[in-house]
This record gives structure tokens, sequence and C-alpha cells, in this order.
């Protein structure tokens, strides 16, 4: 008789979509935060923040993602 495949459990398969879509969030916050240090002062001023708000942004950005 062969050896039956299991299914992976309902956890298992919770836990690898939740990995997915934390580093995707991570992958698109890097994104985002290398647009804004890569943008002139102008760009910034338009935005109405200034390049010394960048990483106090940033912060809080990460602050929330953790929390959820």
């Amino acid at each position: 008789m062969e050896p039956r495949m299991q299914l992976p459990s309902f956890e298992l398969l919770q836990a690898v979509t939740l990995w997915l879509a934390r580093a995707k969030a991570h992958t698109r916050a890097r994104h985002q935060a290398l647009q804004l240090k890569t943008m002139s002062e102008r760009e910034l001023r338009d935005l109405g923040i200034g390049s010394s708000e960048i990483p106090a942004l940033l912060n809080a950005a990460e602050d929330v993602r953790r929390e959820s």
C-alpha cells in the first residue's frame, strides 16, 4: 500500500498566509520609504512635510504596522 499524502493543517496555512501578508507589507513599506527619501525638498513641501520629518513618519508607520 502506498503512503497517503496528508494535507497541511489549517493552522499551518493560516501561518503561511500571515507570513506572506507581512512580507508583502514590509516590502511595500520599504518601497514607500525609499520614495520619500528620494523626493526633493519642494516635492516634500507639496506634501506638507519636511525632510527632517521623514524618520519620525517612518517610525510611526512601523509602530502602526506592529500593532496590527
